[in-house]
Order: structure tokens, then sequence, then C-alpha cells
């Protein structure tokens, strides 16, 4: 046990340190599920549209699976390019659904309904 003291209202307080050897709890590792049917289409395609396909299944399970706004994806290495080319393959292949708006971000909808083979 390892011994200190501290100070509260003017009083020196001897304080001593229980090593209890349990470590702080640890949060969870994030992950992605993406459906069976999806891989077998994302197989096809670009890598950089696989990559924009599993990030935009990340957001919306972060949006509860409703329709999300997809802004600026470059912390995740997409860039606006690569995020406009991506967003129509994914939804030539019917795989989200894409409001697009002049001047605004797109808003996306993720359709896991069709599961065509």
């Amino acid at each position: 046990m390892t011994v200190r003291y501290i100070t509260r209202r003017g009083k020196r307080i001897e304080v001593e340190t229980i090593e209890t050897n349990i470590s702080p709890r640890q949060r969870p590792e994030r992950f992605v599920l993406v459906p069976e049917h999806w891989l077998r289409k994302l197989s096809t395609m670009r890598l950089r549209t696989r990559w924009l396909a599993v990030v935009l299944l990340w957001k919306s399970f972060q949006h509860y699976s409703h329709v999300f706004s997809c802004a600026n994806l470059e912390n995740y290495g997409i860039s606006p390019r690569q995020k406009r080319e991506g967003l129509v393959e994914l939804e030539r292949a019917g795989m989200i659904l894409v409001h697009r708006a002049r001047g605004k971000s797109p808003r996306i909808k993720i359709a896991l309904g069709g599961r065509s083979k």
C-alpha cells in the first residue's frame, strides 16, 4: 500500500492506496455487420466503393437505420469525388436510396430489403 497526504479544509489527511489488481473497464471494439447479400454485390465493385458501403452501414447504425445526411467523409479516407461516384454505384445496385438537393449533402437510406442473387 502506498501512503500519501492530501489537504482538505485546512487539515492534512493521510490516504492509503489499496491495490485491487482490477483493471479499468474498457469499451468493447466497435464493429459493423454487413449483410450477406451485400457481400455478394460488393464483391464486384471497386475497393473504395466497398469501403464507402461499410462507412454508410456504420453511419446508418449510428442513426438507428433512419435517413441520415452524408456530409464530409474525409476523416474515413473518402474524398468528395469518391463519395459521389460510390453513391451512384451503390444506388444503381439497389443497396441504398439517395435523396439529392442542390447545395446540400445527400440524404441516405440503407435498403436492406432487396435480396436479389
